[in-house]
């Protein structure tokens, strides 16, 4: 007897509308999973992978015994799928199929219900999609109808692909902000809300036992991190899908992950020019003059932190990096074996951080170590063909937040407003 897909498909259904059910019993008690719950939820998620598996067996196999009965060959796929995370979500954008994107996570839309081809996509933070960023933000549906709109991409004769603006990556990682650990939408991390102290003198106890150890607890405090949401959209008509022929879906799941990294970069740096220390206040508005990046760097509280256990670094605009190199001495003081770098600590570039200008905090440095960050989900994507006649609707949203957890290991310096 054959193997009915549409079953094993049905089957799958159930064994994840259990999975959720956990999933809203903890959440509605405010929990984490017991052991058994745990078990029994790994146990339906793997039950459920292992029949997804066999349902697309027996549809290519459908396909195969299709194919030898006309005497045609079996369809071929429009674009490839697995190459990458890209691929396969371009892949997804396209028609839907939830094969090549098998090993991330999905869950039901809000509210239950079937599992419609709009699911929802959770990536792991590690995922590639994390690029370089996006500048621009265009509010408008894509189409074939308008040049800029999309018309421009449905070729009558020119490469097919798209140059892409490049800009920085997300910063979190390459300077080691901390990960912070919780579930829920807020959590408070402790962190030491006093210096250390000397060690008193103690002499040596005598009969009387009058020598008493002088008593530190120190000082604790937390910090609350709350996770904010980011969203955006991309709506697609249903032409400009079928006829474009120059990566355009390659290209939009790739730009998601760079507005994704900008958002990130621009989050970081807003809070620690909140929340960090102000390490100099330069002389000029409009310029940065010599022997002041030295006065950041031998700041009296950022010195503490500056050792091999952290992660200094600088973080400015590419133009800012180049004016300091451009400053003038006998011979120029930043230049030469500095081109790598700055006073010995990498130097980091991001659109985010405020150009040289009256009033902006235009330099930042000290230990990301002591930055903290959190994402919960990472990514969350939903293919919507349903809601608006003749488009396809991806929505994509993640929840972060960033936070200081040391002001004296992270600052900036800041011009003056004149």
């Amino acid at each position: 007897m054959k193997t009915n897909p549409r079953e094993l498909r049905s089957q799958r259904e159930d064994l994840l509308k259990q999975a959720i059910a956990l999933v809203d019993g903890a959440e509605d008690e405010k929990r984490d999973f017991s052991a058994a719950e745990q078990t029994k939820y790994d146990g339906l998620l793997a039950e459920a992978e292992a029949l997804l598996k066999r349902a697309e067996r027996a549809e290519s196999m459908t396909g195969l015994e299709s194919s030898l009965a006309s005497g045609k060959a079996p369809a071929t796929l429009r674009i490839g799928r697995g190459d990458s995370e890209i691929r396969a979500l371009a892949h997804f954008v396209r028609t839907g199929d939830r094969g090549g994107v098998g090993g991330m996570a999905f869950s039901d839309q809000e509210g239950g219900g079937r599992p419609m081809d709009g699911v929802i996509v959770n990536l792991p933070r590690e995922s590639s999609l994390f690029g370089a960023e996006m500048r621009a933000v265009v509010d408008s549906t894509m189409n074939i109808t308008t040049a800029a709109d999309g018309g421009a991409l449905v070729p009558t004769g020119f490469s097919g692909a798209i140059a892409k603006r490049r800009n920085e990556v997300r910063l979190s990682e390459r300077l080691q902000c901390t990960n912070i650990p919780g579930k829920g939408t807020t959590v408070n991390y402790p962190v030491e809300a006093a210096d250390p102290e000397v060690l008193a003198t103690t002499a040596e106890q005598d009969d009387a036992h009058a020598q008493n150890y002088e008593r530190d607890a120190g000082a604790v405090g937390t910090k609350a991190f709350t996770l904010v949401k980011k969203t955006k959209k991309v709506e697609l008509t249903e032409e400009i899908t079928d006829d474009e022929d120059v990566g355009l879906l390659d290209f939009l799941a790739d730009r998601m992950g760079r507005n994704i990294g900008k958002t990130h970069n621009s989050m970081l740096l807003v809070e620690v020019a909140a929340n960090g220390t102000s390490l100099k206040t330069f002389a000029a508005a409009a310029a940065i003059a010599a022997g002041e990046p030295e006065a950041i760097v031998g700041n009296d509280a950022l010195g503490y932190y500056l050792d091999d256990a952290g992660r200094p670094a600088w973080v400015m605009r590419n133009p800012t990096i180049w004016a300091i190199r451009a400053i003038t001495g006998n011979p120029r003081l930043y230049a030469g074996a500095q081109e790598d770098g700055l006073l010995g600590y990498d130097v980091l570039l991001s659109s985010q951080s405020a150009a040289v200008a009256a009033s902006a905090k235009s330099v930042y440095f000290g230990d990301w170590t002591q930055v903290g960050f959190r994402e919960d989900p990472a990514l969350r994507i939903i293919r919507d063909p349903y809601s608006v006649d003749g488009l396809v609707i991806m929505k994509y949203s993640f929840r972060a937040v960033y936070g200081v957890l040391q002001a004296g290991a992270i600052g900036f310096g800041v011009h003056p407003s004149a």
